[in-house]
């Protein structure tokens, strides 16, 4: 039976209510008639089987919970949801009040796996969602979490005539952010740092920049030399 796109966002929402509910109360399970999703007149019985089908949850006495691949996929369902929501609070403003809805469609139509990495790596391997909620970690947190003590620094650490990759760029400041991403400075883009004083003048591409030390201090490179060994 072919799953439509309704019903693919109808059972990662199932997923993400399930994980939610283990993540803040410690339950396990939940009763299928508990399982509510905003939008819907009734509990998505059809979305529960089409998990319990392809092996993501099991059904028992009526309680519904993951099984361990269903839990890798909702763990996964909700790092994308919360990078999303902390996308569009950092990047673009959008209020928190609003901010769940547009992430939440975001979520659902654009963000796949590649893409996800990105994002994450864009904006700086966050730790929590703009409500404080943890966001689950990825295998480009791990490999920086590895290189980050050797190999990845801020570009204000960086020496005349050193040169990189940019990992991330890692700013509380949602302006300087999008600033940076307006100059085309991005992670994988290689930069040369020229100089330090007056400014810190760099290059990226065929384009060369002067910004101050907060900006400098918020790009993020992985050294040339460690980065090729």
């Amino acid at each position: 039976m072919e799953i439509t796109r309704h019903s693919e966002e109808i059972q990662d929402e199932v997923l993400e209510v399930l994980w939610t509910s283990l993540e803040e109360g410690g339950r396990e399970s939940i009763p299928v008639d508990e399982i509510l999703i905003i939008g819907l007149s009734g509990p998505p019985a059809e979305a529960v089987e089409n998990l319990k089908k392809r092996g993501l949850v099991q059904v028992e006495d009526n309680e519904v919970h993951l099984t361990d691949t269903g839990f890798e996929e909702a763990r996964m369902t909700i790092r994308r949801h919360r990078l999303s929501e902390r996308l569009f609070a950092d990047i673009f403003d959008i209020v928190e009040d609003e901010v769940e809805n547009v992430a939440c469609r975001f979520e659902h139509m654009l963000i796949k796996p590649n893409l996800e990495g990105k994002i994450c790596e864009l904006l700086g391997h966050p730790k929590t969602c703009p409500h404080d909620r943890p966001i689950p970690i990825g295998e480009c947190c791990h490999k920086a979490d590895t290189a980050v003590d050797q190999a990845v620094v801020p570009m204000s650490r960086l020496r005349p005539g050193e040169a990189g990759i940019i990992a991330y760029i890692h700013s509380g400041d949602s302006e300087k952010l999008k600033k940076l991403m307006a100059m085309g400075i991005l992670p994988g883009e290689e930069v040369d740092l020229e100089r330090r004083f007056p400014s810190f003048v760099f290059n990226v591409g065929y384009s060369r920049y002067a910004v101050d030390e907060g900006m400098a201090s918020a790009i993020f490179v992985r050294r040339q030399d460690i980065a090729g060994e």
